[in-house]
């Protein structure tokens, strides 16, 4: 080789060095999109999928926060990507085909895509991506069918040809909402990849996991894993459910807060990466592209249209609102027995008696065992002639060595051909739960949801459960994979495995390559507790012709619409009792508002400090249950000292006379997409001041709950939005608001504020809420700073499973206008079963003396108004809200 050549050589590669250098100098770091997320990166294998590696730089970024989790291997500037060939115009949007001409790094890279773009609805934006030529797998979730184009809508699309990127911004304000054109598109068989940048910073949403309700994406990379998963709650791992939709806060040129929101459709293993450029980056391996774009504007909007397209909650029966009881432990009838009347001789309202797996026979489902538990189907059916419900716990796994013809179960589901069978086998897969070795149902197979029903009902001939509770769903399993472990085929070894917990998609669960009706479990195994869920529904709709209590610890997007969810093992700590709050707030967003977590701890013994401060806070999560582990001491009310059990009584009784707000709130959740509990953010979205509080929450929009979730402290910092509030249920009006305060917050007291403007309504507890419902009722009136305040009240027998759709049910409207005028508006009155009857008004914040109240204009004498604290009350009424279409209660007082 000559001297002149070996100069050309070097020229030519100082040439392409120095262009390839130029695609990596990407600063500031924050704009580095992750090449190696695997394990174990290195220099080597990041260069090989032809992308740059260069260790971060000391520095800043531009809020002045050292950056962490900064990758070393991201992609250059001039990755292959895919580019537009074709672009047309359809009925429900635009048709895009795109296509590359060079495979990347991962096996069976598909080149051609076809991208539809859907208008949906003028707030609703879908963009669909999938293989042009073979048909994949998609999330058999059923989901509305737009073929006609939303005009006026206030989103406006564009897109990058070569590369082919999509952005989408909001017309009204230019921010952009989605943008693509940050990192590479990839798309192969088992790995998709695509990133978007965020608005803003402030995101929330993205679970299950157990983490603060702002997720911190200013200064580091995070990852979050979606794949469900039977473990303990703790940070930084992926847990019972899945549902890859957030919120994300953007800010307006005029500094105002707008909201959207986006919804990955996609059920198989993910992981989600955040950047603090902002930006998100979906990794899943399989499925297609199915990205929904919400644009709000505010969280209640986004979220309706959310649950547009997942269903709304179901609507729960009467009774679950109430007090619900259960450990893993009482080990025999006895001790359940006298820890239910150690409840009631101490006075606890209680609703619903559970059991857990040591009530079953061998633990083998719909068995009880009769030697420990004897006499259970009798003593059910004395609770509820008392009014007391009972649940109990049912496990997927269903016991297959059982002798022929002992175990009904699994002789009829083997007959009928309702369990999941290895890859590419009619041989069934068995793992191992409680029982031993367990098949497993596959409920995306009608056949499974018949005989789920045969088998529920045959069980409750024997005991009448009024609920079922659905338990180790993820599936759960104590062996990886199988008996016989997984194949080796790529369903159980990906290309790509995403960072679930045990670093396997098999760990603790069946193996991926399982076969299900409608597909593989490795595409399915994140719904398997939704259709669980679904199934479990349906056969207590037919077995009891009432409204059916289901509670799943697995869920997905849309199980709301079936099942009820607590939040799973949790620990009896003052830190688990804090992230129970952002999880409930969480999911009341993804759309299951029936929720709650293990009250005073699971796991581990609880302390009567912490309790005492877990019965205050649950008395106000939407459903409200104390349970305990194996081995651990009794936490029920009334095993604490007299003095504990008065302060658990008080916060148990609070929340029942809250019981008609509650119930009207889970009305409009499910006929109305209002979420039940929400974070303070939703209603002041102008505060930055309450972006990150999760550690105080409002019900309803109108009442403010600022629990003490610390051990030794007599006082809550808690923050006061700029706004009227009120003592409750004292009644007394704040003068120090839109400022952080220290709240008195002794071991007696939890903190409630009730928001001016609205109107609650309540009722006289009684020992139970089927005893309870005729009692009287009370309302308690805030007037706003301009002396209005509204609210309203449904009511209907509690368990029918139609009355919604017939208009079964009465529903009234109350009004408060020009600070004196009440008006009580019955919209409809179509249950006449239960008496209505009104026995105390209590108006608030009224600041001058009353001289007279007039009832349907007729004076009424039996008023008192306290002077210091500016509280009406209009007591022993005896209004039946029934009697009149629109009834009338006036006051006047001595400035008029």
């Amino acid at each position: 080789m000559t001297n002149l050549t070996l100069v050309i050589n070097f020229i030519v590669l100082c040439f392409v060095w120095c262009i390839f250098a130029q695609q990596c100098e990407i600063s500031p770091h924050v704009q580095r999109f992750d090449c190696y997320p695997e394990k174990e990166s290195s220099k080597e294998k990041c260069l090989e999928r032809n992308c740059c590696w260069r260790l971060p730089i000391e520095q800043t970024n531009y809020t002045d926060k050292r950056l962490t989790g900064i990758p070393f291997c991201y992609y250059p500037t001039d990755f292959p990507t895919y580019e537009i060939i074709s672009n047309e115009t359809t009925d429900f949007g635009q048709r895009i085909r795109i296509q590359k001409s060079q495979t990347t790094y991962m096996p069976h890279d598909i080149l051609n895509l076809t991208v539809d773009l859907i208008y949906e609805t003028q707030e609703r934006f879908r963009i669909r991506i999938y293989d042009s030529v073979n048909k994949r797998y998609e999330v058999p979730l059923q989901v509305p069918v737009v073929e006609k184009r939303a005009n006026n809508t206030d989103y406006e699309i564009r897109f990058g040809k070569k590369p082919f990127a999509i952005l989408v911004t909001r017309k009204s304000t230019g921010v952009t909402l989605f943008d693509s054109s940050v990192a590479p598109l990839i798309f192969a068989d088992q790995f998709i990849k695509f990133s978007t940048r965020l608005s803003t910073p402030l995101l929330y949403g993205l679970g299950e996991h157990q983490q603060p309700l702002l997720i911190n994406v200013t200064n580091e990379w995070k990852r979050l894993t979606f794949y469900s998963r039977d473990f303990p709650p703790m940070e930084n791992i992926n847990l019972y459910g899945v549902h890859p939709f957030h919120i994300n806060l953007e800010r307006t040129p005029d500094n105002q807060t707008h909201v959207h929101g986006q919804f990955f459709l996609n059920s198989n293993a993910m992981d989600i990466d955040l950047q603090p450029l902002p930006a998100i980056t979906y990794t899943t391996i399989g499925g297609i592209i199915d990205l929904y774009i919400f644009t709000g504007p505010t969280v209640e909007n986004v979220i309706e249209q959310y649950w547009d397209v997942i269903g709304k909650p179901t609507m729960p029966p009467f009774w679950s609102l109430g007090f619900h009881l259960c450990r893993w432990g009482y080990n025999n009838i006895e001790n359940m027995i006298s820890t239910l009347e150690r409840m009631q001789s101490a006075n606890f309202p209680i609703d619903v008696q559970w059991t857990d797996i040591d009530a079953m026979s061998s633990y083998l489902d719909f068995t009880y065992d009769s030697e420990h538990f004897h006499g259970l189907p009798g003593y059910v059916r004395a609770l509820q002639a008392d009014g007391i419900h009972y649940v109990n716990i049912i496990d997927p796994g269903i016991s297959s060595t059982q002798s022929a013809g002992s175990y009904i179960p699994y002789d009829e589901g083997l007959k009928r051909g309702v369990f999941m069978t290895k890859f590419n086998s009619t041989e069934l897969i068995f793992g191992k739960v409680w029982p031993g070795i367990t098949a497993f149902p596959d409920f995306t197979n009608p056949e499974t949801i018949e005989w789920w029903t045969d088998i529920a009902s045959a069980f409750h001939e024997v005991i009448p459960f009024d609920g079922m509770w659905i338990d180790m769903n993820e599936p759960s399993s104590f062996v990886d994979g199988s008996q016989d472990g997984c194949t080796d085929n790529s369903l159980d070894n990906p290309p790509f495995t995403p960072h679930v917990h045990g670093d396997a998609l098999s760990a603790k669960t069946l193996c991926p390559s399982a076969q299900q009706l409608l597909s593989s479990h490795y595409n399915l195994h994140s719904m398997y507790g939704y259709f669980e869920a679904q199934a479990t529904n349906i056969a207590l709709r037919t077995i009891r012709k009432k409204r059916p209590f289901v509670l799943s610890r697995s869920t997905f997007a849309g199980s709301g619409r079936y099942t009820a969810h607590w939040t799973g093992d949790n620990q009896a700590t003052f830190i688990d009792m804090y992230f129970s709050i952002p999880a409930i707030l969480n999911f009341n967003m993804f759309g299951i508002t029936h929720v709650g977590a293990d009250i005073c701890g699971f796991l581990l013994d609880t302390t009567e400090e912490l309790c005492v401060r877990w019965m205050q806070l649950g008395a106000f999560y939407p459903f409200m249950r104390n349970h305990n582990s194996l081995g651990q001491k009794d936490q029920d009310p009334a095993s604490f000292s007299w003095e504990v059990q008065q302060i658990m009584k008080q916060a148990l009784l609070m929340r029942y006379s809250l019981i008609p707000f509650w119930y009207t709130l889970h009305y409009e959740a499910s006929s109305k997409s209002r979420t039940i509990v929400q974070p303070l953010f939703s209603e002041y979205l102008n505060d930055k001041n309450t972006y990150n509080i999760d550690q105080q929450f409002l019900i309803g929009r109108a009442l403010l709950i600022s629990p003490n979730l610390l051990p030794e402290s007599n006082s809550v910092h808690a923050y006061i939005p700029q706004d009227v509030w009120y003592e409750f249920p004292l009644g007394v009006k704040l003068s120090n608001v839109g400022l952080f305060t220290d709240l008195d917050a002794p071991i007696s007291k939890i903190n409630v504020h009730l928001r001016g403007g609205f109107i609650i309504p309540m009722q006289i507890p009684g020992d139970n809420l089927v005893l309870g419902r005729g009692n009287p009722f009370t309302l308690v009136v805030a007037p706003s700073q301009f002396g209005n305040a509204s609210g309203n009240l449904f009511w209907d027998d509690g368990d029918s499973i139609d009355s919604i759709e017939t208009q079964t049910y009465n529903y009234l409207e109350f009004s408060l206008t020009n600070s004196n005028k009440l008006t009580i508006n019955i919209l409809v009155s179509n249950y006449k079963e239960s008496a209505m009857r009104l026995d105390l008004i209590k108006i608030l914040g009224v600041n001058t003396s009353v001289n007279n109240v007039i009832i349907n204009g007729k004076s009424y004498s039996n008023y008192l108004y306290n002077i210091p604290d500016q509280i009406l009350l209009i007591y022993g009424l005896d209004l039946d809200m029934l009697s009149q279409s629109s009834q009338t209660i006036q006051w006047t007082t001595s400035n008029k």
